[in-house]
């Protein structure tokens, strides 16, 4: 075969090159976009990673703050039963005051919890005077005696035996008005009166538990 001219030559082996640089920037043009679509892959799984991260941080700390509220409301159930329990007690110590109260009560019915001439009514002794005084000398009559004038905490009509209120008389109780007045009771119900009126009395003390006599163990036996 004839030979080539060496503008052939040269020709041809720009073709050849151009050919390979065209190939090679083919392959270069496909490996960029393949990096780019694994980089933009690579973006979109750390995306969702950090979107799970951020999501497990807010439950954490949701449940985080659950776990401090229930705690706390732990602590407030736990003090509240404290204050129960504290309660409870209390009140176990009053009941059973109560019912060593009750008991020697019952063992004061007819003997001597109570002075001669004072009667046991609704836990209290009573003194229902026949004389007729001031309630200022009604009142240091029954400080004399170690008592005082009847106080009631709340009035009602068991405060005063019902001979008392059948009797229809005025009787000082130990509660002082304004302006010279003082308290009466008559027919079950409280009134004032001035200080300076003559009136039977009526004063008030606890009985004595302290030493029960022979007669009132013997009851406590019984009973």
């Amino acid at each position: 075969s004839p030979s080539l001219s060496p503008d052939w030559q040269v020709t041809r082996r720009l073709q050849d090159t151009s050919r390979e640089h065209t190939a090679e920037q083919d392959r270069l043009s496909q490996e960029v976009s393949a990096r780019e679509q694994s980089l933009e892959q690579t973006r979109l799984e750390l995306a969702w990673a950090r979107a799970e991260l951020q999501q497990a941080w807010q439950e954490g700390n949701s449940s985080q703050l659950e776990l401090e509220s229930l705690n706390a409301e732990l602590q407030y159930t736990r003090q509240e039963m404290d204050v129960l329990q504290k309660e409870m007690q209390e009140v176990q110590v009053k009941l059973n005051d109560s019912e060593n109260t009750v008991s020697s009560l019952r063992a004061c019915v007819n003997t001597d919890c109570c002075p001669l001439g004072w009667v046991l009514y609704r836990s209290k002794c009573l003194f229902v005077s026949m004389e007729m005084k001031t309630w200022l000398d009604s009142q240091m009559y029954c400080r004399s005696n170690l008592a005082q004038l009847l106080v009631p905490d709340n009035w009602s009509p068991w405060t005063v035996p019902h001979f008392v209120q059948a009797s229809g008389a005025k009787y000082w109780i130990g509660e002082k008005s304004r302006y010279s007045y003082c308290s009466i009771t008559y027919s079950g119900k409280r009134h004032t009166y001035h200080c300076s009126g003559n009136f039977p009395w009526i004063c008030e003390k606890p009985p004595d538990l302290s030493s029960p006599s022979k007669t009132r163990l013997l009851l406590l036996a019984k009973g």
